[in-house]
């Protein structure tokens, strides 16, 4: 007999399989094992998904407003002064709009030389203008409130009426607790919301 049929070696012990590892961010239940959906700290950001999709909305608007030769920056300061439902200064419109005085004026030039808009003198103050939305410049806004209108329609199509009305009262209570939040605080221009855009 060999030395080494006399003496075998043993065998090596097989080593056990380590434990698989549960997927980053998908919690295991204690009771089934199986995986469930990402904590809420895990999820996307509610609020960056919210800017994210009010840029695109409102893209998808100009986008179409641009089809009727208006662009934010024309079509926006006459629907907040079709909205004043009387004459108002510049700087009243400034205000609503959210643009400085010196920067709205040339839009109101641009709106005046189409005809959409005129200056008339303020009967309580002859060295003030207020200003008044034509004829032409209702038409407009007539106009841009049936694109929206066709917009919103397309946007929201195949989601039922009561999902959108459920978002849509989500969406207001996040704006009036925004309102609370923010308080006094000024306005930024970016922060200006169009009047059409707020169903005035």
């Amino acid at each position: 007999m060999s030395p080494s049929t006399a003496n075998p070696r043993p065998r090596a012990a097989k080593k056990k399989a380590a434990p698989r590892q549960p997927v980053a961010g998908a919690a295991q239940s204690a009771n089934t094992g199986h995986a469930t959906s990402p904590t809420h700290a895990e999820a996307p950001l509610f609020g960056y998904t919210l800017m994210s999709l009010g840029r695109q909305w409102r893209r998808v608007v100009h986008l179409r407003l641009a089809e009727l030769g208006l662009t934010d920056a024309t079509w926006a300061p006459l629907f907040h002064l079709h909205a004043a439902g009387q004459g108002i200064s510049l700087k009243a419109l400034a205000q609503r709009v959210g643009l400085d005085s010196s920067t709205l004026v040339r839009v109101v030039d641009l709106l005046e030389n189409r005809g959409l808009v005129r200056r008339e003198t303020d009967a309580h103050d002859r060295r003030s203008k207020l200003l008044q939305v034509t004829e032409a410049g209702n038409a407009a806004v007539a106009d841009v409130r049936a694109k929206l209108v066709q917009v919103e329609g397309r946007l929201l199509d195949g989601m039922d009426a009561a999902t959108s009305q459920l978002l849509l009262e989500a969406m207001l209570q996040l704006q009036q607790r925004m309102a609370q939040e923010l308080g006094d605080a000024p306005e930024d221009a970016d922060d200006a919301e169009p009047a059409a855009e707020q169903g005035q």
